[in-house]
């Protein structure tokens, strides 16, 4: 079952973009994950303005806060690359239907998408091959409000003796 969502992203400098080669980056990325503890893996990929494509898998540590999703190491590999503009973003796993990024991801990649002004695409595929397509901003309704600035949040991290 394939369900789709109207808006896809802008295609890359080239013209076009291929979801099977995001989804394929995606499952290369899964084989890497370090999952000692929970054995559950997660690949993503994301696709950047310019057409390229960055992996990030999960890992765990020994001390549960530590670990890292594997969208939010895509989206960290990109940024190391100089990277920070994503059209598209790519999760597989290893369980039978299709998993959804987490809401930590998903406020992560709300931030970024808001800098750009547009919505990210969220490709989900199972390891049925079952897959949904839809988006940051129809799975994430939290976050900062629009209106919020930079300058806000960091003042609202000053504390002050009133």
């Amino acid at each position: 079952m394939t369900t789709t969502h109207p808006r896809l992203p802008e295609p890359n400098p080239a013209g076009q973009w291929d979801v099977e080669e995001l989804i394929s980056a995606a499952l290369r990325a899964m084989k890497n994950a370090s999952v000692p503890l929970s054995r559950f893996r997660v690949g993503s990929a994301v696709l950047t303005s310019s057409g390229k494509i960055f992996e990030g898998c999960n890992t765990e540590s020994l001390i549960p806060l530590l670990g890292v999703c594997a969208e939010r190491n895509a989206v960290n590999h990109a940024i190391i690359h100089g990277e920070k503009s994503f059209l598209a973003v790519a999760v597989v796993s290893d369980l039978h239907a299709p998993l959804l990024p987490c809401g930590a991801c998903l406020q992560y990649l709300q931030e970024f998408s808001r800098q750009e002004g547009r919505d990210i695409l969220i490709v989900a595929q199972g390891r049925s091959g079952d897959r949904m397509i839809t988006s940051v901003d129809e799975l994430f309704r939290g976050g900062f409000p629009e209106e919020t600035s930079v300058e806000e949040i960091q003042q609202s991290f000053r504390w002050t003796t009133d």
